[in-house]
């Protein structure tokens, strides 16, 4: 129960901006979970070189550098490729490429580093942060990253609720989301607000690499990659529109990767390392009977257009 609670935590904050992004911008973006790893090794960085263990520090810098990182991505590859006329489909895939290219660059960063330090950055240990505390109730033993995970997922579904609820720019994306073309005509500046999207969505998905990182037995250039899977799972069952959805779908995959697996593996003998096709077969399931609008379309959509074109 306590992991499942864990993973609920780390995957409403892996999530969420991926479904922010996706229905403001309209772009599929695989850098992701190259928000997850960067965020992670910001945290990595700052404890081997410079000691720190603070996870405040590292999270704002992780905040910063990769939301940095997220709009220089849409000003340089998305934006450019968008002035052409690239197709949806075309963006996606530039985003796959410079997600393969942001992995092997954080190789050469991690190699770097260990000529300098002689640290193994490849392969790096969990952070045991000091404003963090570990709290015991009864029979369970609240650890740091449960602490942390749980009251950084608050602060962000809080944060980003009043953001579109209560605030002009939240307005400003809503409105973009909805009709970007009417929005830009009634005023809004379109560009700067999916820039300030950008931004924000990348430096939410890095404090949750920040937060894996005192969690994970072993921090890696490829920790984001990982959980893909699982992320992009996630947007789907919320349609990548509908953020309350996406939090429902965070539960739906917790409970499965952690109580669904052990009750297979208790009384069906399932193996635990069959827990990545639980999460397949949920995004298969969801692809084909409710598909996220605009992502592809499942069967039922395909049928629905052919009906309506009829």
């Amino acid at each position: 129960m306590v992991n499942f609670l864990q993973y609920i935590f780390f995957y409403t904050v892996f999530s969420l901006p991926l479904t922010l992004s996706y229905r403001t911008t309209k772009v599929i973006n695989f850098v992701h979970a190259n928000f997850i790893t960067y965020g992670a090794y910001t945290a990595v960085f700052l404890h081997g070189v410079l000691g720190n263990s603070s996870i405040v520090i590292a999270a704002f810098l992780a905040f910063v550098i990769v939301g940095g990182m997220a709009v220089l991505d849409n000003l340089l590859v998305f934006t450019q490729l968008q002035k052409r006329g690239s197709s949806p489909a075309m963006v996606m895939i530039s985003s796959m490429g410079l997600w393969i290219a942001y992995r092997y660059l954080l190789y050469v960063l991690t190699d770097i580093m260990h000529f300098y330090t002689s640290k193994n950055f490849v392969s790096y240990g969990r952070i045991t942060y000091s404003d963090i505390p570990s709290i015991s109730l009864a029979e369970f033993n609240l650890s740091q990253a449960f602490i942390a995970s749980m009251v950084a997922t608050i602060l962000v579904v809080s944060s980003l609720y009043l953001i579109l609820e209560k605030t002009r720019m939240g307005r400003a994306m809503r409105a973009i989301s909805d009709n970007a073309t009417l929005a830009e005509i009634s005023g809004i500046p379109r560009n700067l607000v999916i820039n300030l999207t950008w931004f924000l969505c990348g430096g939410i998905t890095a404090v949750g690499g920040v937060l894996w990182t005192s969690f994970s037995g072993a921090i890696t250039p490829e920790a984001g990659d990982s959980m893909i899977l699982q992320v992009f799972t996630i947007g789907f069952i919320g349609g990548l529109a509908s953020l309350l959805r996406t939090s429902i779908g965070a539960i739906i995959i917790a409970f499965m990767e952690n109580i669904g697996i052990a009750f297979l593996n208790t009384y069906l003998g399932v193996p635990v390392s069959f827990r990545p096709f639980l999460t397949f077969i949920a995004l298969l399931t969801t692809l084909i009977l409710f598909p996220p609008l605009g992502a592809g379309g499942g069967l039922p959509y395909r049928f629905r257009k052919r009906g309506l074109s009829q």
